[in-house]
């Protein structure tokens, strides 16, 4: 880096809520932080996207958030692609929920921390980490610096479902009705309960796994495949939340677990198929992976933009 003249936010950490969001080499929960907290602070009139690099242990996390970013002017890469060249400002996303020898290499983190010319941001783990971890010496540096350690606001209802929050979890799930086998499903429809009942006005409900045949009686827009798949009397989505006066369907909600819904597999497929129906008949759809954040907050968005729709 240059010689310090006394810069602000020359070192920046953004740290996760507490919770194993790491899932196959790539964390969707840095990768959130990333978009919403770190960029748009990292970003100002002076700054040119050209001159912001994106450092990831893995090649898996490197390929997702190049996938969501709006913009492809910020190159992400492994440090390996960083090698001998330099940024003004770079930001490292760490992936694992506990640093690992791989992702705690000293000389790859020498090497992406070097990268930077004026500005270095961590996206990291909010899980405590081994103190005798070159990750946690690097925290304990910008600690004692007195430079900001940000803890994260993206939460994710799901993150209910993690061992550090098992107390809260079982507090949420006695004072809410049991609809589900999955506590994942469990979890979204107390939020789907409280959320509505206080958008009582709305005069809304949901019910859970509403089959498909009883919400789309006439298949006349479907081909043979796509009728044979609304007939089977287990197809269904997870939530519906309709109008319960006049019995019109509002929003449908799907709660995708990580592994089963992932790309390439069956379900996947059938995910497909199912998003094109409802919307082959105009039932609009919100998907939540259980790896996601600002469930409520996208809920609350639809209802929003239904209670302008009606009003």
């Amino acid at each position: 880096m240059t010689q310090d003249h006394g810069e602000e936010n020359v070192l920046t950490v953004y740290q996760t809520v507490t919770g194993d969001h790491c899932r196959e080499h790539f964390n969707q929960r840095e990768i959130d932080v990333l978009k919403n907290e770190a960029l748009p602070s990292l970003k100002d009139k002076d700054t040119d996207l050209k001159n912001i690099g994106i450092i990831a242990p893995y090649k898996d996390q490197v390929t997702t958030i190049a996938g969501q970013l709006d913009t492809d002017e910020i190159e992400v890469h492994t440090v390996h692609k960083f090698q001998g060249r330099e940024k003004d400002t770079i930001v490292l996303t760490t992936v694992d929920n506990i640093v690992t020898d791989f992702s705690d290499d000293p000389y790859l983190l020498n090497v992406a921390i070097s990268r930077a010319k004026n500005k270095f941001c961590l996206v990291t783990s909010g899980n405590d980490q081994p103190s005798d971890s070159n990750i946690g010496d690097l925290l304990a540096y910008i600690r004692y610096n007195n430079f900001q350690i940000i803890q994260s606001e993206i939460y994710s209802i799901f993150d209910l479902l993690y061992k550090q929050y098992t107390a809260a979890r079982l507090e949420f799930l006695q004072k809410h009705l049991a609809v589900s086998e999955y506590e994942s499903e469990n979890i979204m429809y107390g939020k789907i309960v409280d959320i509505l009942h206080d958008r009582s006005q709305l005069a809304l409900t949901v019910n859970c796994h509403q089959p498909l045949n009883m919400l789309i009686r006439n298949t006349d827009r479907l081909n043979e495949e796509e009728s044979h798949y609304v007939s089977n009397m287990w197809t269904h989505v997870d939530f519906l939340i309709y109008n319960s006066i006049r019995k019109e369907p509002v929003f449908a909600i799907e709660v995708d677990g990580f592994h089963y819904h992932k790309i390439g597999t069956p379900q996947y497929k059938r995910d497909r198929m199912k998003d094109h129906i409802l919307k082959l008949y105009n039932i609009p759809l919100l998907r939540f992976a259980t790896n996601g954040s600002n469930e409520i907050g996208k809920i609350e968005q639809a209802l929003d933009e239904y209670a302008m729709k009606v009003s």
